[in-house]
């Protein structure tokens, strides 16, 4: 299949070193490259042979493909879909990597002009990879990966193509906004943060780097479940929706008390190499990095859309209240006043009002249509 990737992270470059073996690849990057490059490429720790692959600048090129694979961050692929849009046509198939983070709004012109797009709801692979010493590594692969697609037609088509392609089962899932909505990085990343960060006062310094999982406690779990709770009625109220794919971080994880949830995320061995959001200081000591995407893009594409929905849906939620009001707190970024109307940064996230879905029934006409 004749595959191009979009960006040359730890996960683009993971998705270019297992694809290359058995297709055409491209890599769109606009880093320093040559024409054609090889990866030294790890699976789980086992060297596996490195298959060489196409790299390139030139954005019509690069569309020129059956499949399209978007790895780059939630902040970046509105200009993404304005920059592929001029170049494809009916019948291209676009994948965000993962799919949460409000992409479908983005791309409704695609879609009514014959592009399917698809959406997965965890990436594939844990890794580490490098563009400038040209390695790719996977840490570790999901047993299982879940896929839909807009239109919702073509989901069943896609989750056996991305079968094939990565060597995993793919499930079919019944809606889009099962992918929007799953419970991941913008519950994860956020919670353990604000357990960090929530009485943190200007001027307060750490004396080392801080490891995320290491500081994850019993308060971060009891807070993070109680936000996954608020997550679980939010998809309840929206029936006739069946978002019963939306799986509980409880079920998900196996931990259904906040002291078996800080066991299994301490235990998981591929997030030991996550950091808490610091930067060093000119003395040593390191401060809070409010730019880090644990911030930057899990907030606006992520508790901002999860809290717009809640809104349309008549959802009480005091935990994600509790990180909205946090985040302004310490950054002034403000998505949503306090009576639900829209806030001087509403426009930076992507909060379905922003697209004209402001209630309930244009919204999951939105999904059904």
């Amino acid at each position: 299949m004749n595959i191009t990737v979009f960006g040359a992270g730890n996960l683009g470059l993971a998705c270019c070193a297992v694809l290359s073996q058995d297709n055409d690849v491209t890599l769109y990057t606009t880093r320093p490259h040559k024409s054609r490059e090889t990866l030294a490429y790890t699976y789980e720790e086992k060297a596996v042979a490195s298959a060489t692959f196409t790299v390139t600048d030139d954005m019509a090129r690069a569309c020129n493909a059956e499949l399209i694979l978007c790895t780059y961050p939630a902040f970046l692929r509105q200009q993404f879909v304005a920059d592929v849009e001029p170049y494809v046509g009916k019948g291209t198939l676009i994948g965000f990597v993962p799919g949460y983070g409000g992409v479908e709004y983005y791309c409704q012109g695609l879609i009514t002009r014959g592009v399917t797009v698809f959406g997965l709801q965890r990436v594939p692979y844990v890794c580490r990879s490098s563009w400038d010493e040209r390695t790719a590594g996977i840490l570790s692969a999901k047993e299982t990966l879940y896929v839909a697609t807009l239109p919702k037609g073509r989901t069943a088509e896609v989750a056996a193509l991305l079968e094939d392609l990565f060597h995993i089962p793919t499930v079919a899932l019944k809606e889009f906004l099962a992918v929007t909505l799953v419970p991941s990085n913008p519950l994860l990343h956020t919670s353990g943060a604000y357990g960090v960060f929530k009485d943190y006062q200007p001027g307060d310094t750490y004396p080392e780097q801080l490891m995320f999982y290491e500081q994850w406690n019993d308060d971060t779990s009891r807070f993070l479940l109680a936000y996954d709770d608020e997550l679980q009625a939010i998809c309840r109220a929206l029936a006739p929706l069946d978002l019963s794919e939306v799986v509980s971080l409880r079920e998900y994880y196996e931990s259904p008390t906040p002291e078996a949830m800080t066991r299994k995320l301490k235990s998981i061995r591929a997030f030991e190499a996550v950091k808490v959001p610091l930067s060093p200081t000119e003395d040593g000591a390191f401060l809070p990095n409010w730019n880090d995407r644990m911030f930057t893009e899990d907030y606006p594409f992520g508790v901002a859309i999860i809290k717009d929905i809640a809104s349309m849906v008549g959802v009480q939620t005091p935990t994600i209240d509790t990180l909205l009001d946090f985040y302004r707190a310490q950054t002034g970024t403000s998505y949503l006043n306090a009576d639900g109307t829209s806030s001087k940064d509403a426009g930076a996230s992507a909060m379905p009002r922003n697209f004209g879905l402001t209630d309930k029934e244009a919204f999951v006409e939105f999904y059904q249509s």
